[in-house]
């Protein structure tokens, strides 16, 4: 049996050529934007590290913002209760929206990321879990660091299987705000154009990545929370 993820957090970035920003024209987008209250944002501003939309926090943490860059759209969800589904009609609307305005037709490679936290069953301890179970070289190895472990984790990539295009990076560590759960994350990775018209496979990429960590490495972690 699998866990029922919390999410936590999404990121999307969306690469596009190099470009010289226009602070007039990323104007215009906010204020597109801001007439359609599920997608808009309530602040603009233009800062040296590219130019930002943002929605105010509403408890500890949060985060929600539009950035462009020289080079790319980054769009952040975090800590806000956002649904993968909510994100990724935020993604389509944002994309399509800037990328007409700003005149872009296509972008070059998709990034997204999403963080969940799980609860291991049989452990009340995250930490306990990944040491004895993922990460188990035996207690003797442990204890050979003379201190006291604060978190750890792991990180894998695996490459895209035959027909696929997506390469993931997935991370599983302990949570130091809660120590009975456990982070991960998967970063997907999507290589390849899509045009501005066909930015509905943004929502199938997010998708794509969202469910290969709530499945398969759900799956695989549950298959090692044993007593």
């Amino acid at each position: 049996m699998s866990y029922d993820p919390r999410t936590i957090a999404f990121t999307a970035e969306i690469l596009y050529p190099p470009q010289q920003l226009r602070a007039d024209l990323a104007q215009s987008v906010h204020n597109s934007l801001y007439r359609q209250p599920a997608v808009g944002y309530q602040n603009f501003q233009v800062a040296p590290d590219g130019i930002h939309l943002t929605n105010l926090p509403q408890g500890p943490g949060q985060v929600s913002s539009a950035t462009f860059t020289w080079d790319r759209l980054i769009l952040r969800d975090e800590l806000r209760g956002t649904s993968v589904e909510d994100f990724a009609g935020r993604t389509v609307n944002v994309v399509t929206q800037s990328f007409q305005t700003l005149g872009i037709t296509a972008s070059l490679a998709q990034q997204f990321v999403v963080r969940s936290l799980i609860q291991p069953r049989h452990f009340r301890d995250g930490r306990e879990f990944l040491s004895r179970r993922l990460v188990a070289p035996g207690n003797d190895a442990w204890q050979t660091l003379g201190r006291q472990l604060q978190s750890l984790g792991v990180r894998l990539v695996l490459p895209p299987p035959a027909g696929a295009k997506g390469t993931f990076h997935v991370r599983v560590e302990s949570w130091p705000q809660d120590a009975r759960s456990v982070w991960i994350e998967n970063t997907g990775s999507f290589a390849g154009p899509i045009a501005v018209g066909d930015a509905p496979q943004l929502a199938e990429l997010l998708y794509e990545t969202y469910r290969y960590l709530t499945g398969p490495v759900g799956a695989f972690l549950a298959a090692l929370d044993t007593p």
